[in-house]
């Protein structure tokens, strides 16, 4: 799990191009320590909700659940690292039923500065995966969704029985998401000049919560590494 997946071609052209040539890692974690390194890491959530344990073989970071009356909360991490522009990209496991959410996302502080973007790899359970993005501007807001937000992207199962790589390239002018390195979404916006963090949550809102079995839990969202390309 800790080899890095090759990465493809975008899609709309033939040749092979990976999202981080040229660029220089300037952040990762394979998270293989015995507790998440707080010096690159800050989680959010209550501290009983999150639980950061060791799966397989291999080591990993595991978002869980609290189990409470109202099921209600979002749990995560978020990287101390912050930049402008780069290739963004993880290793998940995503949730495998419906009622909560695990997201990968890239972001600024402060959503009162605009523009400002909020970028999304999300996994809603049953395989459905969504690449979007939320744009603030002083016009409002704005949801930027692809063909493929909703849909099986992945074969049968995949998203969660197996660790599949997400990846955003962020460029001046551009958003664009990446799934074992196929091109699935593409975005055109005003450029963004403020540095944003990555962050990783496992969440249940309200409109979330009439889905969710709770037999089915735990259901979690593991991370088997993170790689920050500038």
């Amino acid at each position: 799990m800790k080899k890095l997946l090759s990465l493809l071609a975008f899609t709309a052209t033939l040749s092979a191009v990976n999202p981080a040539s040229n660029m220089k890692l300037a952040f990762s974690d394979e998270f293989d320590g015995p507790a998440l390194d707080a010096t690159k890491w800050a989680t959010m959530g209550e501290p009983t909700a999150m639980s950061f344990v060791t799966v397989g073989k291999s080591k990993a970071l595991r978002i869980t659940l609290i189990k409470r009356e109202d099921m209600i909360q979002t749990n995560g991490i978020r990287s101390k690292h912050e930049q402008v522009n780069g290739y963004f990209e993880a290793s998940i496991r995503m949730n495998a039923n419906p009622g909560h959410t695990g997201n990968m996302s890239i972001r600024g502080k402060d959503e009162k500065v605009v523009p400002f973007i909020l970028a999304l790899w999300e996994g809603t359970g049953e395989d459905y995966l969504a690449p979007w993005a939320r744009y603030l501007d002083d016009k409002g807001q704005h949801d930027l969704r692809s063909d493929a937000s909703g849909k099986k992207i992945l074969k049968g199962g995949e998203p969660s029985k197996k660790f599949n790589t997400y990846g955003i390239l962020w460029t001046e002018k551009t958003f664009t998401w990446f799934v074992n390195g196929k091109q699935i979404h593409k975005v055109d916006r005003t450029p963004i000049a403020a540095p944003m963090t990555l962050q990783f949550t496992h969440r249940i809102g309200e409109w979330e919560r009439p889905k969710l079995v709770l037999k089915n839990l735990p259901d979690d969202i593991d991370i088997d590494w993170v790689k920050v390309w500038k």
